[in-house]
């Protein structure tokens, strides 16, 4: 697949078919993700990948959380969206007002709490940790694992949500995945087949590059 078609296959899923990846194929997108950049060759990523028995338990156990209303205790501190720059906070508002109120008129059947409770219903969810301690620098790598991850996956013609849900329960994914308290657990990607569900016709807008962007001569 040409470059810029990957680049343009790769968008957020929020709901997938739920049928079993070939395993190999997983492995040959976390290996080829291994190729991302890294300070000093640090490679401070680890992933664990969980799949069929262990995924419904996961996501059994994050269904009921969600439903006692159990809040959120992630590893990575999640910062309150009013905290972040004025850049940031201008996208986020723009792109929840889009979906929800222009994309979904107000989702009145929850659909978008829903696929994120059942976890978007995802055949495979790559966990990605690092072990501590770390730098930010190492926080910088990890984030070019995941990307990379994403391109890798999206070459393999797999879908592919990178979301803070995956992790909003750490505890629930340590005892299922047997992660050691010494690795803090950042992001998960859930990777499989979209469906034609609406949720997937939405493609969040991108900044036009002259928003972000300065050059000097």
């Amino acid at each position: 697949m040409e470059f810029e078609d990957v680049l343009e296959r790769r968008r957020s899923v929020r709901d997938f078919d739920g049928k079993p990846l070939d395993e190999q194929a997983i492995r040959k997108v976390i290996e080829q993700a291994g190729r991302a950049p890294s300070w000093a060759n640090a490679q401070p990523w680890r992933v664990y990948v969980a799949t069929g028995d262990t995924l419904a338990r996961i996501r059994s156990r994050h269904v009921d959380l969600v439903r006692r209303g159990v809040r959120g205790a992630s590893d990575f501190e999640n910062m309150h969206r009013g905290d972040w720059g004025a850049q940031a906070q201008g996208n986020m508002n723009g792109w929840s007002r889009d979906l929800f109120y222009r994309y979904l008129n107000g989702d009145p059947e929850g659909s978008f709490a829903l696929s994120n409770a059942r976890l978007f219903n995802a055949s495979a969810v790559a966990y990605l940790t690092v072990e501590r301690p770390f730098t930010e620098w190492s926080v910088l790598d990890l984030g070019a694992f995941e990307q990379t991850l994403a391109l890798a996956a999206a070459n393999q013609g797999i879908d592919t949500m990178i979301a803070y849900e995956l992790v909003k329960y750490p505890k629930v994914v340590r005892e299922e995945m047997g992660i050691p308290r010494d690795e803090e657990l950042a992001i998960g990607v859930a990777m499989g087949r979209a469906t034609g569900d609406r949720l997937n016709g939405y493609r969040s807008p991108r900044m036009k590059v002259d928003e972000y962007l300065t050059i000097r001569r």
